[in-house]
């Protein structure tokens, strides 16, 4: 399966340049005065209630500062990124739809350069009321300038300082770290994105050298600025990268680039040095930039950020927060920030009245420990113990959470413990408590289909207790009880197989654990289904999961058709190259968009999505049924009762009937009567 189109993930953010340069904020109310990246002077009288934003950067900002309540319009790009919103799409960066962002009625709109041409025409007409801010930034430090005065713009000045405050930190412990490595120690680097046959790297003059520069590599100087250029076999083999990365979504197009013949002729080329990063935080000043640059260092120097004795700052508890469970046995439970090995983890951790015993499907039946958790363990933190074993960041958990690795026994996640899910079920004088971190995205499987291989994102940890004594037997059985209920709430939810999405749902992740308490009370021998406490544990796991993954991923049962796509690696930029039309492709793209919004189409591609899964199976033989729903939505499309489907140009590419599917949705929006409906 091929994945989305030619550069757009990183031709996305490379565009979503995001300085704001302050001119005269007065005192920090409002009215503030400013000029933006293109030195135009404006001033906002008041806070904006309704912003329509274009730049991801920026709406990961709002959502860490708890203010996407002001938000009324998002790229299609960044609703795919933050799921869980219920915000109007004005179309896709690369084309913003203007008449959808009239339609949120914006006072003020917040845009990348790139668009000023699209926009400045309609809207800064003098009759208008909405405000434009361009924005570009060239710089981490215009970066953290941005984020303090976007927070002051929407009243979070000191939440926005204390996240630049934090990556500053974060950066600032990665130079510390670095600053005795030998110059001829450090590797060179490369920062790339490829497609269409050729290798692109970032200007000179780009953030993303300063990032690489951050993380102690060396950087290349292309004699060139921008955002990407492109680059030449002589000035590619002449710098020769030690390290190559780019942003996951685009890493396979970078790997068929770099196995030709001279463009692999190069040192991080022959040695398989390659990383990647999510392209949120790979192409832009996020929120997330400093942890970027503690995973990219741990990438380029894994043997010296994995060395506990290289640490530069005390390993030590940074605050508490409580999480109340009713169980006699349980003295407390808590979820602890600290801070270990110069990363700052988050420990769920379950603290007894009495030693107990449990069985872990990491440390097997243990006797007598103190205390279980399970501990969110940052990407840059996990790159080290990952390639080197896990034994001392667990045992310098254990020790930091006050215990031995004889009295505590935990799982390990890389899932924010922010979004624990704590679930308690109880029926008469029968209680069980699941508490449950779930992450799906990079890692999930189906069981008997996918092959084995190493992931390290995504994994579904639960911790079960009871108010009851669980028999050796009942603990093993309560596993598979628990283990059928996870798997149950990934079918629900229609959690894909990363490795083969369009065939698959998933059953679990490579590296789901799980740790069952013997507890205290009645002795319970049988905690399968048909016993009321399987029944609970069920119930409580099954719940816990669907939560911990709408916080986690943002995966909700009702989610939108085109998330759903997404999860099958479809884009609908990737949809318009693939069916011939008339259209241009941007044309066709918006166009698709604004069918799939329409509830009937919507509800005929969910529709087929599951009439192909089921097909796929051999469980629906006869289509006619499908047929006949396929002529009624090209009617309703075209008016025609004849719509003919269009064919997709690479053949096998699309299960059968969702190639259908989508042959007539293309035909239908290609035709003089859509375009008739949609004014």
């Amino acid at each position: 399966m091929r994945r989305h189109p030619l550069l757009t993930c990183c031709l996305l953010v490379l565009l979503l340049g995001c300085g704001l340069l302050p001119q005269s904020a007065l005192s920090t109310g409002h009215p503030l005065a400013f000029k933006d990246s293109l030195g135009r002077e404006l001033a906002l009288q008041e806070p904006p209630k309704r912003v329509v934003c274009l730049l991801s950067s920026i709406t990961d900002l709002l959502v860490e500062l708890e203010r996407t309540d002001i938000l009324v319009g998002l790229t299609r790009q960044d609703l795919l990124s933050h799921s869980r919103l219920r915000i109007a799409s004005v179309g896709s960066f690369f084309a913003p739809d203007l008449n959808a962002i009239a339609a949120c009625h914006p006072d003020l709109i917040l845009a990348p350069v790139s668009q000023q041409q699209a926009i400045s025409r309609w809207l800064e007409e003098s009759h208008l009321p909405t405000k434009i801010l361009y924005f570009q930034e060239t710089s981490l430090e215009e970066g953290f300038a941005r984020m303090e005065l976007i927070g002051r713009l929407v009243g979070r000045e000191q939440a926005a300082q204390e996240i630049v405050r934090r990556n500053q930190e974060q950066i600032e412990l990665v130079r510390k770290r670095i600053k005795d490595l030998a110059p001829d120690k450090r590797k060179r680097v490369a920062r790339v994105i490829a497609g269409g046959g050729k290798l692109y790297c970032p200007g000179d003059d780009s953030f993303q050298n300063e990032m690489i520069d951050a993380a102690g590599g060396i950087t290349p100087q292309w004699h060139k600025k921008g955002g990407f250029v492109e680059m030449d076999l002589a000035a590619w083999q002449g710098f020769n990268p030690q390290m190559i990365y780019g942003c996951d979504r685009n890493m396979e197009t970078v790997h068929n680039m770099l196995r030709l013949d001279g463009w692999k002729d190069v040192e991080g080329a022959r040695n398989h040095a390659f990383t990647q990063m999510p392209c949120s935080i790979a192409c832009q000043i996020t929120p997330q930039v400093g942890a970027a640059v503690q995973w990219l260092a741990a990438s380029f120097y894994p043997e010296l950020f994995a060395d506990s004795k290289q640490a530069v700052s005390a390993n030590g508890i940074r605050e508490e927060r409580p999480i109340p469970l009713d169980l006699d046995y349980v003295q407390s439970a808590k979820v602890v920030s600290h801070r270990v090995n110069d990363a700052d983890f988050k420990s769920l951790v379950v603290r007894f009245t009495r030693p107990q015993a449990i069985l872990s499907t990491i440390d097997g039946n243990l006797d007598g420990l103190q205390a279980v958790g399970n501990t969110y363990v940052p990407m840059h933190a996990s790159l080290g113990h990952m390639a080197f074993g896990v034994a001392q960041v667990t045992t310098d958990v254990a020790e930091n959470l006050g215990y031995t690795r004889a009295t505590y026994s935990g799982l390990m996640t890389g899932a924010n413990m922010d979004n624990l899910s704590v679930q308690v079920q109880r029926f008469k004088d029968i209680e069980v408590v699941a508490l449950v971190t779930a992450g799906a995205r990079g890692n999930a499987q189906r069981m008997s289909r996918d092959e084995g291989h190493a992931h390290t994102l995504g994994t579904i940890n639960i911790i079960l207790l009871t108010n009851c004594k669980l028999a050796s037997e009942g603990m093993a059985r309560a596993i598979i009880t628990a283990t059928e209920a996870k798997t149950a709430a990934l079918l629900d939810l229609d959690i894909r197989s990363t490795a083969h999405p369009w065939a698959y749902r998933a059953t679990g992740t490579g590296t789901d654990s799980m740790i069952v308490v013997q507890g205290e009370g009645p002795l319970v021998r049988y905690t399968g289904g048909h016993g009321k406490i399987g029944e609970l544990i069920a119930k409580a796991v099954h719940a816990g999961v669907t939560e911990a993954l709408i916080g986690q991923n943002g995966i909700v049962a009702g989610r939108g058709v085109l998330q759903r796509l997404d999860e099958r690696r479809l884009s609908l930029e990737w949809l318009s190259q693939l069916y011939p039309s008339p259209l241009p492709q941007e044309e066709l793209a918006r166009r698709l968009e604004q069918a799939l919004a329409d509830p009937v189409v919507g509800g005929f591609i969910e529709t087929a999505l599951a009439f192909s899964d089921d097909a796929g199976k051999g469980l629906i033989v006869n289509q006619q049924a499908f047929d006949l729903m396929c002529s009624a939505v090209g009617m309703h499309l075209s008016d025609k009762n004849d719509l003919i489907p269009a064919t997709v140009n690479s053949p096998n590419i699309l299960p059968p009937l969702m190639a259908k599917a989508f042959g007539l949705v293309v035909a239908g929006v290609s035709t003089d009567h859509f375009v008739t409906k949609e004014q």
